[in-house]
């Protein structure tokens, strides 16, 4: 059975991850990581969760797309391909559990930094 949740509960475990990672020196995009699964909540989109096939679905970013299908381990959004998601990031503290933050960058990122040493190089 397909229910809608409140993500509220999810505010504080995200909140106390952003301060204990601050302080430990977060990089601007775990940084920006933790803040959008914040936003998530604060934007109120619709969030439903399926029992059954043990998923949730999240409103996407337009309103036009259809909910992005979650769950820990995978996310069907256009960062679903990262090691993590704010989608996935959301989940996990629904579910009380932590995913590992430390270090994440963007892989586009990465792309464009190893472009950028290849140019120095030549």
């Amino acid at each position: 059975m397909i229910v809608e949740i409140n993500p509220s509960p999810a505010l504080e475990p995200l909140l106390d991850l952003l301060r204990r990672r601050v302080k430990a020196g977060a990089t601007a995009d775990e940084f920006n990581l933790i803040t959008r699964a914040i936003e998530l909540i604060n934007e109120r989109r619709p969030i439903f969760k399926d029992d059954e096939q043990h998923v949730y679905y999240i409103g996407a970013d337009e309103p036009s797309r259809a909910p992005y299908r979650v769950t820990l381990n995978s996310c069907t959004c256009p960062r679903g391909n990262e090691r993590i998601c704010k989608h996935r990031l959301l989940v996990a503290a629904l579910e009380g559990k932590t995913l590992h933050t430390e270090g994440f960058e963007y892989a586009r990122r990465k792309k464009i930094v190893k472009q950028e040493e290849t140019l120095q190089l030549a």
